[in-house]
């Protein structure tokens, strides 16, 4: 069984295991979107892309030597639809105003973040966002939607280093951009981001606001929607406004709802859940998505760094010193991989936390861990 594309590829395999686009993305790590894409043959990967995620599913890609009598069709047993492309600004404009290149930008800024952390980027995203400002009055839609996500990811990397004023400042740039360009799925996007951000400031109405803001927009994708409805059901959980449980966990169950999310916005949808729960005391319950979350998370140091501390956090809510004390174990033992501030406020808070259980042994030994680890000890 061969195919000569990675279209065809994709139909074999679901046609011999009996499996929907939803399964084969689940088993790929890929959004159900994207085997749609590329089922159609709307869009294209690279060959190495391609290769890592056939190996997934037992395939293997295979080229073959071009003989003379060779026909272009038989030159392999299976190649990709387009080979990996590297970006390159273009001749007739400066690096700015090409949008295949703020594309790759936002591509790595995004890439090393999830990996480490945002601290190191901070003055790389400044650069990029000092540089794409003049795109508001392009009247290249494409640039303008390039733009946009270049300041999403800057606005991520400035929102864990704590920056959050020039975090919102590019967030806002974002929308501005996706509006000029009337693109739906950037705007969605961009107030999203918001909706993040201000949570982390605390201001958790507004970013209930954006969030339902969000969800008013017509032709969403349900990727969009389940991220942008689990974002309200959280924001409407730290209120802790007097009867908003009932409107958040049915917000966190519409996000559960939706087929075909991507593994990312599944582990966040997971792990949302489970913080939104701890709030309203179903520690058991909140227990068991923290610890998915962080499963799925597992070899990302950053994420999971992030979900194990949140699953911290829930375990001392929940009155629960052991697990506490072993997710923060867990937390050292990634901590040197991670540089970011926002992981290091975690940290504090749940030293801060734990404090009353400091003369139980396995606590104080992982309090102990955790404070070798803060920034000024290492320093």
């Amino acid at each position: 069984m061969e195919a000569r594309s990675l279209a065809q590829a994709l139909k074999l395999i679901m046609k011999s295991r009996e499996w929907t686009q939803t399964e084969i993305a689940r088993e790929l790590g890929v959004s159900q979107v994207w085997v749609s894409q590329v089922s159609r043959e709307q869009r294209d990967t690279g060959i190495t892309k391609a290769s890592r995620l056939l190996a997934r599913v037992g395939w293997e890609l295979r080229i073959t030597p071009i003989g003379e009598e060779d026909d272009p069709v038989k030159r392999r047993s299976f190649i990709a639809a387009a080979a990996s492309v590297t970006f390159l600004p273009s001749a007739k404009a400066g690096p700015y105003q090409d949008p295949e290149y703020l594309r790759a930008l936002a591509t790595q800024l995004r890439a090393t973040q999830y990996e480490i952390g945002g601290v190191p980027l901070v003055a790389a995203a400044s650069r990029h966002l000092n540089k794409i400002g003049q795109a508001v009055n392009a009247r290249d839609r494409d640039l303008q939607v390039a733009a946009a996500g270049l300041a999403r990811a800057a606005s991520h990397v400035l929102h864990d280093a704590r920056l959050f004023g020039k975090a919102e400042n590019a967030g806002n740039l974002a929308l501005v951009l996706a509006q000029r360009a009337d693109h739906v799925d950037d705007t969605a996007n961009a107030l999203e981001l918001m909706s993040q951000v201000s949570s982390y400031r605390g201001d958790y109405h507004r970013a209930a606001m954006y969030a339902q803001r969000g969800l008013t927009l017509s032709g969403l994708t349900d990727e969009l929607k389940a991220r942008l409805s689990v974002r309200l059901g959280v924001s409407l959980a730290k209120t802790s406004a007097h009867g908003v449980e009932r409107r958040s966990r049915h917000m966190l169950d519409v996000a559960h709802e939706f087929d075909g999310t991507s593994p990312g916005t599944a582990a966040m949808i997971v792990g949302s859940s489970g913080i939104a729960l701890s709030r309203f005391g179903r520690h058991e319950e909140a227990g068991d998505h923290l610890d998915e979350a962080v499963r799925l998370f597992d070899g990302i140091p950053f994420l999971r760094g992030m979900w194990l501390a949140e699953n911290a956090k829930a375990a001392v809510r929940a009155a629960d010193p052991g697990k506490a004390a072993d997710q923060m174990h867990a937390l050292a033992r990634v901590s040197p991989l991670i540089t970011s501030s926002r992981f290091d406020q975690k940290v504090s808070d749940i030293i801060a936390a734990s404090s009353r259980w400091a003369s139980v042994p396995e606590m104080r030994d992982a309090r102990e861990q955790l404070r070798a680890i803060q920034p000024s000890a290492k320093a």
